[in-house]
């Protein structure tokens, strides 16, 4: 019995719409309609009277979508469903493409703790030299090595870590004072013919704490993976505030620009399967459906290829709705229509 009485109230506008008497809806649910003043079976607001004219048309209704009609929203309704408005504008858009990554060790750095080993090995081989100036030279080498490694940003009790014959630990392969380090990131193949040098990098990981850290692509490798499928990107990152680990793993996205084109917020668009379209503002509490065109998404926004004009405003937000209410008036144009003929 409940089913039925649910039926009967989303039936109601085609049984309605023929007669001349004032319709009353939900603003909550445009769907539910009486011809009489009553509550909502859905939410138990009270029906509000419904706009006995058409709403004015200001474009060409081919522009709209199937079974949709323009739609006048009071500025309190609209600020009741939460209505908000942004600006059609041309900007440049980045389309995303994500990896894993691996943090490696500054080359820079690495060779300056290999020349010190080295260093240390020859002072060890002249030692017992009967020669003061071949021990004074390599001496001077291993001087020279310690200064290189201080500038790169290592401590004192680092550089005595170093060893003629050990290995380099972890912690000493990013330089802390620079804040310089390399990524090494695993990019699908498919995704290699997008990336650049010189591309803009961001990197997140959990131990950063919600921070980002921007680096640069430097290269790419020309071998793929066969296992894998996949080719190192190789980033460059210069993080002062939060150091990065060696062989820790790291989330890469590789921002890969594709031009300036018309965009709009992806929220704004309604997407039905057949058709995209947005509600274009036209003032004074008028909101028009309008089919669009869209050539890709890029992060949150998508480029628009056609239906839109740059500083038109469109909503962003209620969406939906807009679009509940839209069908509605859709159907009740049609039935008017039918009822005149």
């Amino acid at each position: 019995m409940k089913i039925f009485g649910y039926a009967l109230v989303l039936l109601f506008p085609l049984m309605v719409a023929l007669a001349d008497d004032a319709l009353y809806h939900c603003p909550m649910h445009p769907q539910v309609v009486s011809d009489k003043p009553g509550s909502c079976p859905i939410c138990g607001m009270d029906l509000v009277l419904s706009a006995n004219e058409p709403a004015e048309k200001t474009s060409d209704s081919a522009d709209y979508p199937k079974g949709h009609d323009a739609v006048h929203l009071s500025l309190e309704r609209q600020q009741m469903i939460g209505v908000k408005v942004a600006k059609v504008a041309r900007k440049s858009l980045f389309k995303k493409v994500r990896a894993p990554g691996r943090v490696a060790f500054d080359p820079e750095l690495y060779t300056a703790q290999k020349e010190f080993q080295e260093a240390l090995r020859q002072l060890g081989r002249v030692k017992s030299s009967s020669l003061p100036s071949v021990r004074d030279n390599v001496t001077r080498m291993v001087e020279s090595a310690k200064i290189r490694l201080r500038v790169l940003g290592l401590s004192e009790d680092q550089i005595s870590a170093i060893k003629p014959q050990s290995t380099i630990t972890e912690s000493l392969l990013v330089s802390q004072k620079s804040g310089i380090a390399w990524i090494y990131a695993e990019v699908f193949e498919m995704d290699l013919r997008n990336i650049k040098k010189g591309q803009s990098v961001r990197l997140t990981s959990n131990y950063l704490e919600g921070k980002a850290i921007p680096g640069t692509v430097v290269s790419t490798d020309e071998v793929i993976n066969p296992d894998t499928r996949t080719a190192k990107v190789r980033i460059r990152v210069q993080s002062t505030e939060v150091p990065l680990r060696p062989e820790s793993y790291v989330d890469v996205e590789i921002l890969v620009p594709q031009g300036e084109h018309l965009a709009v917020p992806e929220d704004a668009i309604v997407d039905t399967g057949e058709e995209r379209f947005v509600f274009v503002a036209k003032g004074e509490g008028l909101f028009e459906p309008r089919k669009i065109t869209v050539l890709f998404r890029a992060q949150d926004e998508a480029a628009v290829a056609a239906g839109l004009a740059a500083g038109e405003s469109i909503v962003t937000s209620a969406n939906f709705l807009m679009d509940s209410e839209s069908r509605l008036k859709g159907v009740l144009s049609q039935m008017g229509s039918e009822n005149q003929h």
